[in-house]
């Protein structure tokens, strides 16, 4: 498909940002992709580029100290059922008001094009441009994975920066943070016999029934926010133990529980509410069972009066002519963990969240080009 009216800097873009797409990159499997990346910064004029043994990208555009720190993940999730994952075409997609061209492929929304963007902000500030602070560009590994391979390894390292901008999708809005996810698991406690006496036995999985209908009805009396939305409770994954082909009544069952929360909640009080639940169920059963907390992503969450915002918000409103809607992810991004190390950060990308990790993820070529495009802006106000 041709691309009528972009420049010649927007199409080369575009073709890179298919290229990243057309590059399988699944978890601890980035290798590739991130030589593509680090090749591109190179022939951009980014200095210091370096990828490291996990596959995280670095590069450096401007001197001195770091004020502005970009961040986007190489990796993307399984195709799951995408018919033509990695042909990253170009293909017209309808709208109101008439058609647009659209990139789709998986990882094309989460999070390749808005990669790319990133990698191109620095041929969209004009020659002229004189940086006096360094824009760090990161691109990192296993993201999806919730590995602490990725930017949680460059960030103990000792990386910073003033200031940080994820590339996740927020179709341009400006995205000031997520909700806290927080994992349990919830072990009912059984009787091990063998499955052919399972009278002799007591079955764990039938003794998490009663556990798995309060979880459900847990998420009524759950919290709202109104710009991060309605704290929720979800059971993700149950297995017994011992699992396996094997001939065995379950001497427990697993309930792995989903748990996103809002500001002024944290893992603990989450933590304290799910074993008040489970205590209170196992005493009206007579059924033993335990919480254990498995992991907490934490709750992102930048001023809305800290500089960063307002840049954000100027910069998207210089390239499209229009304020941004302020707004949070409904998923969690590797910001958090930049704002967690005193990087206060927002995030602007390309694309719709809610088409991420589903057989239909693109991203709209038009947004793609205005990110990159924004990301330029941003370097100007805050690193000349």
């Amino acid at each position: 498909m041709t691309l009528h009216g972009l420049d010649e800097r927007e199409r080369a873009l575009v073709r890179f940002a298919r290229r990243l797409v057309a590059t399988p990159s699944l978890s601890g499997e980035e290798h590739q992709v991130a030589r593509l990346v680090a090749s591109e910064l190179r022939r951009l004029g980014y200095r210091n580029v370096t990828v490291d043994r996990a596959g995280n990208v670095l590069g450096s555009l401007g001197p001195g100290r770091a004020r502005l720190m970009f961040n986007g993940h190489l990796d993307h999730v399984p195709p799951a059922g995408m018919l033509d994952p990695y042909d990253a075409r170009i293909e017209l997609s309808e709208r109101p008001g008439g058609s647009a061209p659209v990139l789709r492929g998986r990882g094309s929304c989460d999070m390749k094009a808005n990669v790319a963007a990133g990698v191109y902000a620095a041929a969209f500030l004009e020659p002229e441009t004189k940086l006096q602070a360094a824009f760090v560009f990161t691109a990192d590994v296993q993201e999806e994975t919730d590995s602490p391979a990725g930017v949680r390894a460059l960030l103990a390292e000792g990386l910073r920066a003033d200031y940080g901008i994820s590339g996740e999708a927020t179709e341009l809005g400006v995205a000031v943070g997520h909700r806290g996810k927080a994992q349990f698991d919830v072990i009912v406690a059984g009787r091990a016999s063998h499955a052919s006496t399972p009278e002799l036995g007591s079955n764990a999985v039938f003794r998490a029934v009663p556990f798995l209908r309060a979880l459900e009805q847990a998420q009524a009396g759950l919290g709202d926010d109104p710009l991060f939305g309605p704290a929720t409770l979800t059971v993700t994954r149950i297995e017994s133990q011992p699992h396996g082909d094997v001939a065995v009544v379950p001497s427990a069952c697993v309930i792995r529980v989903d748990r996103r929360y809002l500001p002024g909640e944290s893992a603990e009080s989450a933590h304290r509410e799910l074993q008040a639940i489970v205590a209170q169920t196992a005493e009206r059963e007579r059924v033993p069972a335990r919480v254990e907390l498995v992991d907490d992503y934490p709750l992102m969450s930048t001023p809305l009066d800290d500089p960063v915002v307002a840049a954000g918000r100027d910069a998207v409103a210089a390239v499209m002519g229009e304020s941004p809607t302020m707004r949070t992810w409904r998923f969690g991004v590797n910001a958090t963990f930049m704002n967690a190390a005193g990087i206060p950060s927002i995030g602007i990308g390309a694309g719709d969240e809610s088409c991420a990790h589903t057989d239909e993820e693109h991203v709209d070529v038009d947004q793609l080009v205005a990110s990159s495009r924004i990301y330029a802006e941003l370097i100007r106000r805050l690193c000349t």
